[in-house]
């Protein structure tokens, strides 16, 4: 990667450090009545939500007193339901007890995609699509796109995160991708599917099952196990996920951990045939000094049974290094079929999420953060590769961009491998969420 001056995106996060703590809103504290028998309960601002997706969401009870633990839960149980730009919940105190009002301002019920990516491996990629975030009103969810340029992707989700009994939910994904694969240095051609369904178990964790299935071709021998230089992979597993994020916007406190085994089947001859152990760990803690400043930890362990060549196929390795991985290095710098990844940030808050009056009368919530981060990483095939030498670490500095639905797009500016200079990384999503996309 070319050398970039640093004096670019240094004088940018500053600035934009700077223009933002003057932005930051002072919060007027209002006393509520906790412990007043509530009267009644009220739901206003539902356009197209059923409100049975809010009322099961509600632990307060008409009768019963108005308390502060639920309440926090109420919100938070709201607000990961990722379709209101606005939630407000209002007491008013009456003789013989509190009406509870939660008002809400709905996202809109269709968001065009203006698709524009940017990867290490890929380059540029541009294209469009449509997300529809709130589906019927059933907080169902369904997305669209087709890029073009670096990659060429096709690329449909659709999901319903409680559809019966106890949050039982799924998600379907389906990829189309043409690209060159620097991992492996071949074209790629690629159908992939995933299938995950899960229910509640307890307050917040969830277990379920997947099943997968990816077809890959490629134009180079020896980057397949099949002879006819095209794998056709499925695989059945298991996992259970604890989330007790507080948001799934500007995350402040609480955990997202997940262990999953999964077993590639081999229903077709020369099919990849391994185990596979995934434990991706997730912490998010305030610090006790200025409600803006907060830790996020990130760890992400892949390990797989096999040999690569035999059981796992070439194209099935891991690269270590870049956006998703160790930023400051190179793209795909240390390869092989197990992967450990591991970063710390530093997040202020320069601007916290808000209703923002666009143009043609548009309304969108947003914010900012200003984050500090280190990486650490490791690329191994055999036992003996995994040594404290063999890591590779990198450094920087970044902003991060609030958004609904997509959650944060990131730009950061990283330093680590020698020789090299600085790394100019752009990303979408949590770093953790792309991280874990990789493993397939």
């Amino acid at each position: 990667m070319k050398k970039r001056s640093p004096f670019l995106p240094i004088i940018l996060c500053l600035s934009l450090i700077s223009i933002s703590l003057y932005a930051q809103e002072n919060q007027e504290s209002t006393e509520i009545p906790y412990g007043k028998i509530i009267k009644e309960i009220k739901i206003e601002g539902l356009k197209r939500t059923k409100e049975y997706i809010v009322t099961r969401e509600l632990i307060s009870k008409v009768g019963e007193p108005l308390l502060k633990e639920n309440m926090d839960k109420e919100y938070t149980n709201l607000e990961l339901l990722d379709i209101f730009m606005e939630i407000e919940i209002k007491q008013i105190v009456e003789e013989n007890g509190v009406i509870l009002t939660y008002r809400f301002t709905e996202t809109y019920r269709w968001l065009p995609m203006i698709g524009f990516q940017i990867s290490d491996e890929n380059g540029i990629s541009a294209g469009g699509g449509l997300k529809f975030p709130n589906l019927f009103g059933k907080n169902m969810f369904f997305s669209g796109r087709v890029l073009f340029g670096g990659a060429t992707t096709v690329e449909l989700v659709l999901g319903n995160p409680w559809f019966a009994g106890n949050h039982l939910g799924y998600k379907l994904e389906y990829y189309r991708r043409e690209r060159e694969n620097l991992i492996g240095d071949f074209y790629e051609k690629a159908h992939e599917f995933y299938l995950r369904i899960g229910s509640q178990l307890g307050e917040n964790s969830r277990i379920g099952g997947s099943l997968e299935s990816v077809n890959v071709h490629s134009d180079t021998d020896g980057i397949t196990l099949s002879p006819d230089n095209v794998d056709r992979v499925t695989r059945i597993g298991l996992y259970m996920k604890y989330d007790s994020r507080d948001a799934f916007v500007d995350t402040r406190r609480g955990w997202w951990n997940e262990v999953a085994i999964t077993r590639e089947v081999r229903i077709f001859k020369n099919a990849s045939d391994f185990y596979q152990l995934d434990l991706d760990l997730r912490r998010y803690q305030p610090l006790p000094y200025w409600d803006r400043h907060s830790l996020a930890i990130f760890s992400l362990l892949t390990l797989r049974t096999g040999e690569v060549g035999k059981e796992v196929a070439p194209w099935q390795r891991f690269g270590v290094g870049g956006t998703n991985t160790v930023r400051g290095w190179e793209y795909a710098f240390q390869k092989g079929k197990n992967q450990f990844v591991s970063t710390l940030e530093y997040r202020i808050t320069v601007l916290e999420p808000r209703i923002f009056n666009l143009p043609f009368n548009l309304r969108y919530r947003g914010g900012m953060h200003i984050c500090f981060f280190s990486d650490l990483g490791i690329a191994w095939d055999e036992a003996d590769q995994f040594r404290s030498h063999n890591f590779i670490g990198g450094f920087g500095v970044g902003v991060r961009l609030l958004l609904p639905i997509v959650g944060v797009t990131r730009l950061d500016v990283g330093w680590g491998q020698k020789g090299q200079g600085i790394f100019l990384h752009l990303g979408a999503y949590e770093k953790p969420v792309m991280s874990r996309k990789r493993v397939r």
